[in-house]
């Protein structure tokens, strides 16, 4: 499975209804998560960027149904999500990308 860090960006209402209901959301995420078929690994509020940043883990279906939800409920006004790789991983992709890169003809050539 995949490795996501996802920033998601609370909308005004989202602040609202977490001024008006404080609670610790980090379980509220935890199900959505599961619910999606990842799994939440950590999660962070920015005190400087005003975001949720989280860690999950799971398939990239699982990361855009998660996104999907959080953006209809109108707590959110972005979400974004970048796939990490372990630099083995890298390293792998290095090592394939020798092998793909002495089969390839760049335009004109």
């Amino acid at each position: 499975m995949a490795l996501y860090l996802t920033r998601a960006r609370y909308s005004p209402e989202g602040y609202r209804g977490m001024i008006a209901k404080p609670e610790n959301r980090e379980a509220i995420a935890r199900t959505l998560f599961e619910a999606s078929g990842m799994k939440l690994q950590h999660i962070w509020y920015s005190a400087t960027t005003y975001e949720i940043i989280v860690i999950g883990e799971g398939e990239a279906v699982g990361g855009a149904t998660a996104a999907m939800v959080v953006l209809a409920s109108g707590g959110f006004t972005d979400v974004q999500s970048i796939e990490l790789l372990s630099m083995q991983q890298q390293f792998e992709a290095m090592k394939a990308g020798a092998a793909v890169a002495a089969k390839f003809r760049p335009p004109g050539k």
